[in-house]
């Protein structure tokens, strides 16, 4: 079950598409050393989703597609837990998150 958020649940004025993408960037770098590669990454149909947040799909090397909704919120506030990640709609800290991207056994 997702955690409930009692901080940070939605963005701070002044999120930007453009750093949304820095943050991706991140993530995708997190979850190569955490052993998944991300074959592609685009930006959703519907990109943007309120809140500061711009929604990617990602493409695994294990055939798998993913929906990211990242924050456009400074990467120090998205890492450290001051807005979630959401994975294929559910929100998640970004530790947690980079867990959900993961291969299922």
């Amino acid at each position: 079950m997702p955690p409930t958020f009692s901080r940070g649940a939605g963005s701070a004025h002044g999120a930007t598409k453009k750093q949304a993408t820095q943050n991706m960037a991140v993530f995708i770098k997190d979850l190569a050393v955490d052993g998944l590669a991300v074959v592609s990454f685009v930006p959703a149909t519907t990109s943007y989703h309120g809140e500061g947040r711009w929604a990617y799909v990602i493409l695994t090397d294990d055939e798998r597609r993913l929906e990211i909704q990242m924050p456009g919120d400074p990467l120090g506030e998205v890492r450290g837990g001051w807005t979630p990640i959401y994975v294929d709609g559910q929100p998640w800290y970004w530790d947690t998150a980079l867990q959900k991207c993961s291969p299922r056994d």
